[in-house]
Formats: structure tokens, C-alpha cells, sequence
């Protein structure tokens, strides 16, 4: 036993006074009346009566730590109540003053947190295994935590084992830490731009032509139809030469647009025709990078089983963006596709934007941000799940994160970040929030439906390489002064 309930309670708060200290995020148990409940402490706080916040004499306090065993001192805990075992539903009756209070059982927790498919890590100062379900994730989670607090780790450990029960991930690597990594299986997938697969308002989208500019659009969209279906029936000839596809892309839709101008019917502006094509070389000088004619769609290059890993690193941030996005939409196209006429992506696909406060800015109106929200709202259906994982909370837009039923929070300073995801989520309580600034690196708290309660959670250490661990500087300027000490010598004595 800790100790016993005091005061007043209500359904879901009590008082408890302990008999000695007990943690943060520690779960206790409360028999009375029909009920056992569980309950997570949310604030510890002790004290003295005889030495409380009204003392301001000094040295009355030296007198009395003189007589320190006879000093009367307490220890309270304020417990979030969560869950009565025996009608497994929230509790519906308060305790009393004088319930004993106890820590809860490994075993009754293991009936609440290990039911789940898959292991992301042991209940916080127990030997419980927490497992999340893993369908749950259709309704979408955000991985929120300050630099350093273990985002990568944790979306390592998911990812890693989500293709071990043969599910099929797909993480957008911001930083090339994940494609440099030891998860296994691990497939990288290029990241390319093949304009065969974009649709005529998703190019114009990369062309930056306005919705304001009816006139570009039309020219594009019927220029850009024609150039597809003539690749396509060079195709169909056998006639398609794929090693020139890449050079005379820009030449082909321009080339088009002259012939489409020739004709007197279809004639338009000469000032918005000359925009259009400014736009399609500015768009190839953007993203020659990344544009490739003869690229596969993604939906051919996931794998089941696999963690697959885009690395997006190499790329500028509208790059990032134009690839993102496409790819966003053209696997949730390709789910759409399979349910309605069984073709399409066969298998449902968890898709993971790290530093998604880039991609999806509350201000910035990105191409990814369309995408994503469609996704948030749609997505469920269909089989796609989104992870957004970001240090900046309040830096992403609040429709998409409240959309993101479930949510892992490692530990949080920033005030405004706490109050942001406090406004932006139903199932979590200020109490439970106050804790983040509490939590150790790779501890977390889960909430939504990953699991019945929220959990205070140590997540696994991923044991693997991965790419984006901190550097050890010392160590590196150490190993590189030794190799400007041996280019050295090696130049004296030559």
C-alpha cells in the first residue's frame, strides 16, 4: 500500500496521501464498492504544515529541522482516474476518503496495455510491455517532441516493426537518416518526378500557374493531354525512344502549344501562351533534379514487408514539397482505385512525414498540405494512414493535427507548444500535458485509440545504426587533425 485517498473526489480526479515518494506516470489501483479502478498520477507535491509557504522567519526553520523526526511532513498525489477493471468502462463512482490506495499490479496493467499487435516499449517503472493496435493507426498519429527527445528512435522501432508483421511503411526522410539506417528490410525508393503520372492540375500546380490565369490553364491542360497521348501511342508503336524522353519534354509541350496555336479555332493570347512556356523552362531549371521520364510509379516500387524510405534529403525544400505531395496522391489514388475496381495498391500503406511542420505549415500553403489534409480526412477509408512526426507543434496547421486521432508526445518544454496540442486534441486533458515537461528522453506519453488508456510509455531503444544520431564532435576533430598530421608528414618527407 502507498497510502489513502483524502477530501473530496470526483469520477475522475482524487487526492492521495502517500507514505513515501512515489514518480510521475506511475499507475495505482483503488478497491472499493464494486469497483477497481486504475489511475495514473499526474502531480506529485511535498511539504510540512508547520513549514508551509506563509513562513518567514529563517530561523524558525533552523529550530525546527533541529527537531526534524518530529516535524510533521507530507507527501500528496493528485490521480487522473481512468479505468474500473471490473466493468471495463471509465469509473462511475468516486472513491471515499480513506480508500487505500496501492500500485497497480503488473498483471492487471498487462490486461489493459499488452492486448495490442504490436511492442513499442514497457509501461514507465514496470516490467509491462506496451503493445499499440495497429489499426488503429487508419485514424492517423502525430509524433510530437522537442529536438533530441527520441522522435527518430521511435519512429525506427514502429517502423521496424511494422514490416515485421508484414506491413508496408513508407517514411519521407527529411534528414537521410532513415536510408542510411540498419532497418531491415529496407527498400530506398529514389525520389523522382515523372510528369506521365501527374495530373493536368497537379503540373499546373508545379508550374505555379494561378487560379486566377484560366487562360495558361486551358493552354497547359490541352497541350499536356496531347503530349501524353502522343507518348502513348509511340508507345503502343513501339516507336518510344526513352532515352530522349528527359531532354525534349519542354520541346514537345511547346511544340504542341505552336501546333495547337496554327489551328484558328483554338487560338489563344499570345501573351498567355509565351507565359506558359516561360513556366515550363522555369519548371524544368527547378526540378531537373528530380524529373524523370522513365521513372516507375511509386505504387510499383513499395514494398510489402518492408520499410520503404524516400530520401528526400538531397532535394530543396520546393522539390521536397512537389515530390510529397504527388506521392501522397497518387498512393491514396491507387487505394481509391483497388477498392472500387481491384486495381491499384493492393495492400493498405502507412505513410511518415518527418519535420512535417515544414510540409505542413499552419501558414505556408504547400502542395503537401492538400494532400496530407485529403489524406486526414479520407484516408481511413482506404486504408492509408498518415504519421506526421515534428519538434514544433504549434508550427503545424491545427485542422490536420486534430485530425490525427492518436498521438505519441515525447517530452515538451515550449509552453506554446503544450498549449497548441492541448487545443488541438480532444482526447488529451491538461493534467496529462503538464507531465510532458516532466518525461525523460525516450519516454512518451499515448493517448487515442493505440491503446484503452493513455499510457506513460519507456519506448524500445532502436539498437541499429541510424543515420541522423547526434555526431560525436570531439571524436571527429580528433580523427580529422590526425589526418591532417599524417597528409603532412607524408608531404615532408616526400
Amino acid at each position: 500500500m502507498i497510502g489513502y485517498v483524502v477530501g473530496d473526489s470526483t469520477i475522475e480526479y482524487s487526492t492521495v496521501l502517500t507514505q513515501k515518494p512515489i514518480r510521475l506516470g506511475r499507475y495505482v489501483e483503488m478497491d472499493y464498492d464494486d469497483s477497481r479502478v486504475i489511475g495514473l498520477i499526474t502531480q506529485i507535491t511535498r511539504g510540512s504544515p508547520m513549514i508551509d509557504g506563509d513562513t518567514i522567519d529563517v530561523n524558525v526553520v533552523e529550530r525546527l529541522r533541529a527537531f526534524d523526526s518530529k516535524v510533521p511532513k507530507y507527501i500528496r498525489a493528485e490521480v487522473k482516474l481512468l479505468y474500473d477493471l471490473n466493468s471495463s468502462s471509465r469509473p462511475e463512482v468516486p472513491p471515499l476518503a480513506g480508500t487505500p490506495v496501492i500500485l497497480a499490479r503488473e498483471e492487471e496493467l498487462a490486461k489493459l496495455f499488452s492486448e495490442g499487435d504490436l511492442k513499442i516499449g514497457k509501461l514507465v517503472g514496470t516490467n509491462v510491455e506496451v503493445k499499440i493496435r495497429v489499426n488503429s493507426l487508419a485514424r492517423h498519429l502525430a509524433i510530437l517532441a522537442a529536438t533530441g527527445s527520441g522522435k527518430s528512435n521511435t519512429v525506427a522501432i514502429l517502423s521496424q516493426r511494422i514490416a515485421e508483421i508484414n506491413g508496408a511503411v513508407i517514411i519521407f526522410d527529411y534528414h537521410g537518416e532513415y536510408s542510411r539506417s540498419d532497418l531491415k528490410p529496407l527498400n530506398v525508393i529514389p525520389p523522382r518526378l515523372n510528369p506521365l503520372y501527374l495530373t493536368p492540375r497537379e503540373f499546373s500546380g508545379l508550374l505555379e500557374i494561378r487560379g486566377n490565369a484560366p487562360i495558361q490553364y486551358r493552354i497547359l491542360r490541352r497541350s499536356f493531354q496531347q503530349y501524353k497521348k502522343e507518348i502513348q501511342e509511340k508507345q503502343d508503336k513501339g516507336e518510344l525512344d526513352l532515352s530522349s524522353l528527359n531532354q525534349s519534354f519542354v520541346d514537345d509541350i511547346e511544340r504542341i502549344i505552336d501546333e495547337m496555336q496554327e489551328k484558328k479555332e483554338k487560338k489563344e493570347k499570345k501573351d498567355a501562351v509565351e507565359e506558359v512556356k516561360n513556366k515550363l523552362e522555369e519548371f524544368a531549371d527547378k526540378y531537373s533534379g528530380i524529373l524523370d521520364l522513365v521513372a516507375r510509379d511509386i505504387v510499383n516500387n513499395v514494398r510489402l514487408g518492408a520499410v520503404n524510405v524516400i530520401d528526400i534529403s538531397p532535394l530543396d525544400e520546393e522539390a521536397m514539397d512537389a515530390v510529397v505531395s504527388h506521392y501522397l496522391r497518387r498512393i491514396l489514388d491507387a487505394r481509391k482505385s483497388f477498392k472500387r475496381e481491384k486495381s491499384g495498391l493492393t495492400f493498405p500503406v502507412i505513410l511518415v512525414i518527418e519535420e512535417a511542420h515544414v510540409f505542413l505549415s499552419k501558414d505556408d500553403p504547400t502542395l503537401t498540405r492538400t494532400w496530407a489534409s485529403r489524406i486526414a480526412r479520407e484516408g481511413r477509408k482506404f486504408g492509408v494512414g498518415l504519421v506526421i512526426v515534428s519538434q514544433r507543434p504549434k508550427g503545424l496547421d491545427e485542422n490536420i493535427l486534430s485530425q490525427m486521432t492518436n498521438k505519441i508526445i515525447l517530452r515538451i518544454v515550449e509552453p506554446k507548444d503544450k498549449e497548441y496540442v492541448l487545443q488541438t486534441s480532444d482526447n488529451l486533458s491538461e493534467d496529462l500535458v503538464n507531465q510532458l515537461s516532466t518525461l525523460n528522453v525516450g519516454e512518451a506519453l499515448l493517448i487515442g485509440n493505440l491503446m484503452r488508456i493513455p499510457a506513460v510509455v519507456k519506448v524500445d531503444a532502436y539498437t541499429g545504426a541510424l543515420g541522423g544520431t547526434d555526431p560525436d564532435l570531439r571524436g571527429e576533430w580528433e580523427k580529422a587533425l590526425k589526418d591532417i598530421e599524417i597528409e603532412k608528414s607524408a608531404a615532408d618527407f616526400g
